[in-house]
């Protein structure tokens, strides 16, 4: 498998290029968006191998043609704030305690937006598949709430964990990419790196 991940780390690589200029053109500064790990994890196993506390914000959607799976995009509450800091001054119109603004919302929206169409978009093209994805739904809640939303029943499904992290001078902003892949989407995956691999040795 470690070719494979290779494969899906440079997959990351490139969706985090195209992501970080349109944030920072989002965004009006420079923000580097790294994929410092993937990992491909069972559905079944997730509640062991993730472990986050508190709430966190979430902007999920389906994905309607191309995989048969979901998208999550993920940041802790904290983490948040941090990426609104980036962009905003921090008065009490943009956070309240713990209640988002509409401003607020509107740009982890946005953000969330860059990072899922950028990374779904290169892999579409290496999978030669048009996927594309419904629009997103923003999640307010406890992690494990999340959690359970995202798996449901589909204990044999997978999930496709990709660490994101926002880069500017003085901020690092760990948020998390998770693509839930059914079993035939995985194997999908699996056969087109094996492909592509094939292809290289030729």
């Amino acid at each position: 498998m470690k070719d494979e991940f290779d494969i899906l780390k440079e997959i990351g690589s490139i969706s985090a290029a195209h992501g970080s200029t349109a944030l920072s053109e989002i965004l009006g500064r420079r923000i580097n968006l790294c994929i410092p790990s993937v990992d491909i994890i069972p559905c079944g196993e997730m509640p062991k191998t993730i472990n986050v506390e508190g709430t966190i914000i979430s902007l999920q959607t389906q994905i309607l043609t191309g995989l048969r799976g979901k998208v999550f995009f993920m940041l802790e509450e904290k983490s948040a704030y941090k990426l609104i800091d980036l962009c905003y001054k921090p008065t009490e119109k943009i956070k309240q305690g713990s209640i988002f603004t509409e401003m607020a919302m509107s740009l982890i929206k946005e953000v969330g937006n860059v990072v899922i169409s950028a990374y779904i978009n290169s892999f579409g093209y290496f999978l030669k598949k048009l996927i594309i994805p419904s629009l997103p739904v923003l999640v307010n809640a406890p992690f494990l709430e999340v959690m359970k939303l995202a798996v449901g029943t589909e204990r044999d499904d997978y999930v496709l964990a990709i660490e994101s992290i926002f880069e500017e001078p003085q901020e690092k902003i760990k948020g998390n990419f998770w693509l839930l892949l059914s079993h035939q989407a995985a194997e999908d995956i699996k056969n087109a790196c094996k492909k592509y691999l094939m292809d290289l040795e030729k």
